[in-house]
């Protein structure tokens, strides 16, 4: 699943250089000289760590995703993020209910099944920002602020090799993998680049993201109950980000 996901941002990487370093006979808005207005596209990556009631249940993660934004004239940034969340420390294993003293599943011919345990998640995010006036090279680059709300879902992911464990088939997964979801909000200061040259178009940032999540299985059955808790959970991470800025294009104007 991961590799897949690689492999589409890989193309989009790609693409979206071709549009944005290719050459052609008209000349492209100048970021140097004035503060403009542009699209943009990017992909982000991001390392986190978990706070509150997130961190008893999983330890450092990952996030890659997506985002479009508006760049306005007054240096206004408003747009949309998608990030996907994964992560291979699960501090807590709703398995050991039905697991053996050495802590396997036993599988349906006996054997010892081999569990590999992750954390995966999805984040999307209305964002509003403002880049800070004389604070960077050009007019357009320079310190910046950013504000979301938006959705975050994340749930314990098992992967095996073969048939499922009887015991985590469809009919009985769903009472292990802590799925739960809630509204979020996010708030992040960094560095945006967009350079003269059109191609280092980059962002550092520190971000905070809280949510307010909620268990949304019907029944946990190592713990035999449902969880009605709201969890608060929260994230401090460092995130650099690769924007592909669509730039209007003017005619060139000759002089003879």
């Amino acid at each position: 699943m991961f590799k897949t996901v690689i492999r589409r941002f890989l193309s989009l990487i790609s693409l979206m250089a071709i549009l944005c370093l290719c050459d052609t006979d008209i000349k492209a808005q100048s970021v140097k000289d004035s503060a403009i207005s542009f699209p943009i596209i990017g992909i982000q990556y991001s390392f986190d760590v978990p706070a509150f009631d997130l961190a008893k249940s999983f330890g450092v993660n990952s996030t890659i995703g997506a985002s479009y934004y508006r760049k306005t004239a007054s240096n206004w940034l408003f747009g949309i993020e998608y990030n996907y969340i994964f992560g291979d420390v699960v501090k807590i294993n709703p398995l050991d209910s039905i697991s053996t003293s050495q802590g396997f599943i036993v599988n349906n011919v006996g054997q010892f099944q081999e569990l590999s345990v992750y954390e995966r998640g999805h984040l999307i995010m209305l964002k509003v920002g403002k880049i800070f006036k004389n604070t960077g090279h050009n007019p357009n680059s320079g310190l910046f602020v950013k504000a979301a709300a938006g959705f975050w879902l994340h749930q314990i992911f098992y992967y095996w090799t073969g048939n499922a464990p009887p015991q985590l088939s469809d009919k009985y997964l769903n009472g292990y993998d802590r799925l739960s979801y809630g509204p979020a909000l996010s708030q992040s200061f960094g560095y945006l680049n967009f350079s003269n040259s059109k191609v280092f178009n980059l962002s550092a940032e520190l971000e905070v993201a809280e949510g307010v999540t909620y268990n949304q299985r019907a029944f946990d059955y190592d713990v035999r109950q449902k969880d009605n808790s709201a969890h608060f959970d929260m994230t401090i991470g460092i995130k650099v980000s690769w924007y592909f800025p669509l730039y209007n294009k003017v005619a060139a104007t000759y002089y003879y």
